[in-house]
């Protein structure tokens, strides 16, 4: 059974040395160590979760708005090899969850690391338009967005 509760600072200090290699790559390529960026995730989202499969935790993702005006939204989004046995869940609740952001949200951008193939076939899959890789901290990236409809 996957559970889905509020995401809290002790999610972030276990996830941390759980988060898949990709994921761990992709945020110490923005110049993080992966317990700064989860906290830094979590300190400007607006609504932020743990999903957990018996007890284990799988991921963590928020939103958060891009800025004190207008209504675009930065989604976020890092797990642990849990994702991978979970597979099917995952992909059911990320398309729900994003539906759900676009009722609150005009528009989600935000950034994947280019080397990540598997998160730009996720977030292709989700309908997010993948940009061009672009050099940045210390990595390639590529910005992602989706319009609501």
């Amino acid at each position: 059974m996957i559970a889905m509760v509020a995401a809290t600072d002790v999610d972030a200090r276990e996830l941390a040395p759980l988060l898949r290699e990709e994921d761990r790559l992709e945020v110490l390529a923005l110049g993080l160590d992966p317990f700064q960026g989860l906290l830094q995730s979590l300190a400007g989202a607006r609504e932020a979760w743990t999903y957990r499969a018996d007890g284990q935790l799988v991921c963590m993702a928020g939103i958060s708005p891009r800025s004190l005006i207008g209504r675009a939204g930065v989604p976020w989004l890092l797990g642990s090899e849990l994702v991978v046995r979970h597979r099917r869940f995952f992909m059911v609740e990320t398309r729900r969850v994003v539906a759900h952001w676009l009722t609150q949200f005009d528009s989600l951008t935000n950034i994947v690391d280019a080397r990540y193939e598997a998160a730009v076939r996720w977030l292709g899959w989700l309908g997010f338009e993948v940009g061009e890789p672009f050099p940045l901290a210390n990595g390639t990236f590529r910005i992602v967005h989706k319009e609501a409809a």
